[in-house]
C-alpha cells in the first residue's frame, strides 16, 4: 500500500512539474518572464535538471530586460538569483551591470560609490577595469591631500573678469556601439572670451593648445558654453583659427595656446569679454604699487568635480622662460585653457584687471604651481584674427 501511495505521489508530482513547465514555456514565449519564473519555480524537480535551466534562463532574461531600461539594482537582483542556481553562469552579466552602475555614479561625480562598484566588477571578471579604478583612486587621494586650498566658486559677486570664462567641449572619439548607435567621448577644458577693445560683441576665445591635441573632427564640432549676465547658458560652435601645437618635450621652443572663432558673436550685453593689451605682464607689474595674480577654470578636483567654475583669487606670478610664466596659483585638470589675470592697484580701492595669459600645466603633480603661456607671445596673432572679423 505504501509503495502504491509513493508511486502515486511521484506520478502527481511529475504531472504538476510538466504542467507548470509548459505554463512557464508559454509565458516565456510571450516574454512574460516574471510569470515564467513563477511557473518554473513550481515545476522544479531534483530529477529533472533541465527545469532548473529554464528557471535560470528566465532570471537571466529578467536581468537583461532591467539592464536595458537602466534599472540596475533590479537587474542585479534577478541575475544573482540565476547565479545562486548555477554558479558562474551570470558572472559576466553581473560584472557588466556593476560597471554600468559604477559609470552612472562616476558621471554624477560620486566617486566613492563608483569605486565600490568598479571593484565589484573587477572581482567578477578581469583586469580591464583597473585603469578606471586607478584613476578614481588617484582623484580621491588627491582630494584628501588638498591643504590650504584658496580656490573659490565663482558667484555673481566674484571679480568681473571671472564671468568671461566658459567651458570648451572637445570631441575626442566617436565610439560605435552597433550599426545604428554610437556615443561621443569628450574632453573638457576652459576658455576665455576676449577682445581688443571694450563694448564690442566678441567672436574669439582663447584656450590651451594641448586641450585640442586629441580633437577628432569626425566626432563632432567644438562647443563653447558660457553663462550670460542673467545666469543662462549660451552655446556656440567654435572653429580653430590658430593652434601653437604644444609639445611637452619641447618646452623651451613651443608654447601652449590656441585661438578659436565662434560661429556667432556673443553680445557684450550678455557677456563682457576680457580686453587683451599688448604690454607684457612684467611691464604692467612695474607700473603699479601693488599687484597679484589670479586664475579661473573648471578644475576637476573641487566644486562638484569641475561642474562649477572656480578661481584662485590671489597668488604670485613671475617669468619662467621666454615661452612661459610661472605662478603660485592653484588649479587642476580641466582648468587648462582658462585665463591668468593680473590685478593691479595703487590705493587698495581701485583695481585694474589684465588678461596676461592662458593656463597651461602644473609641474611635479603640484596643483599649487601653475604655468601659463603669456599673452604678449601671441598678441599679434590674436590681433590679426580678431580684426579679420570686423
Amino acid at each position: 500500500m505504501k509503495n502504491k501511495l509513493f508511486l502515486l505521489l511521484i506520478f502527481v508530482s511529475t504531472l504538476c512539474a510538466d504542467y507548470y513547465s509548459k505554463a512557464g514555456d508559454q509565458e516565456f514565449e510571450k516574454k512574460n518572464y516574471k510569470r515564467a519564473v513563477d511557473n518554473y519555480k513550481k515545476s522544479q524537480n531534483p530529477d529533472k535538471n533541465y527545469l532548473k535551466l529554464k528557471l535560470v534562463n528566465s532570471y537571466l532574461k529578467l536581468g537583461e530586460n532591467f539592464t536595458k531600461i537602466k534599472e540596475y539594482k533590479k537587474a542585479l537582483h534577478w541575475l544573482n538569483q540565476a547565479e545562486k542556481l548555477d554558479e558562474g553562469i551570470a558572472s559576466m552579466q553581473i560584472s557588466e551591470v556593476y560597471e554600468k552602475l559604477a559609470n552612472r555614479y562616476a558621471r554624477a561625480h560620486n566617486y566613492k560609490e563608483a569605486l565600490k562598484f568598479f571593484e565589484k566588477a573587477l572581482n567578477v571578471r578581469d583586469k580591464k577595469l583597473q585603469d578606471k579604478i586607478d584613476k578614481i583612486k588617484k582623484l580621491l587621494d588627491h582630494q584628501s591631500k588638498l591643504t590650504e586650498d584658496t580656490r573659490k566658486a565663482v558667484t555673481k559677486d566674484s571679480p568681473s573678469w571671472t564671468h568671461s570664462v566658459g567651458r570648451l567641449i572637445i570631441p575626442t572619439k566617436l565610439q560605435f556601439i552597433n550599426e545604428k548607435r554610437y556615443k561621443t567621448k569628450n574632453k573638457k577644458c576652459s576658455a576665455t572670451l576676449v577682445n581688443l577693445v571694450p563694448n564690442i560683441d566678441s567672436t574669439v576665445i582663447v584656450t590651451a593648445s594641448h586641450c585640442l591635441s586629441k580633437y577628432d573632427k569626425t566626432a563632432g564640432p567644438l562647443k563653447f558654453i558660457i553663462k550670460n549676465r542673467k545666469g543662462n547658458m549660451l552655446y556656440r560652435i567654435a572653429n580653430i583659427e590658430f593652434d601653437s601645437k604644444f609639445d611637452i618635450k619641447k618646452m623651451k621652443t613651443t608654447t601652449d595656446f590656441a585661438i578659436l572663432s565662434l560661429h556667432e558673436p556673443i553680445k557684450t550685453k550678455d557677456v563682457k569679454a576680457m580686453i587683451v593689451q599688448k604690454k607684457s605682464f612684467g611691464s604692467l607689474q612695474k607700473k603699479a604699487l601693488k599687484n597679484f595674480g589670479s586664475l579661473a577654470g573648471f578644475s576637476s578636483d573641487i566644486a562638484k568635480f569641475g561642474q562649477k567654475l572656480t578661481f584662485d583669487p590671489k597668488c604670485r606670478i613671475k617669468p619662467y622662460n621666454t615661452m612661459y610664466g610661472a605662478s603660485t596659483c592653484s588649479g587642476f585638470n580641466g582648468a587648462s585653457g582658462g585665463p591668468m589675470v593680473l590685478t593691479t592697484t595703487n590705493d587698495d580701492k581701485n583695481f585694474q584687471y589684465y588678461y596676461i595669459g592662458v593656463i597651461s600645466h602644473f609641474r611635479n603633480k603640484n596643483y599649487k604651481n601653475i604655468y601659463f603661456a603669456p599673452h604678449h607671445i601671441y598678441y599679434d596673432k590674436l590681433q590679426k584674427i580678431i580684426r579679420d572679423f570686423y
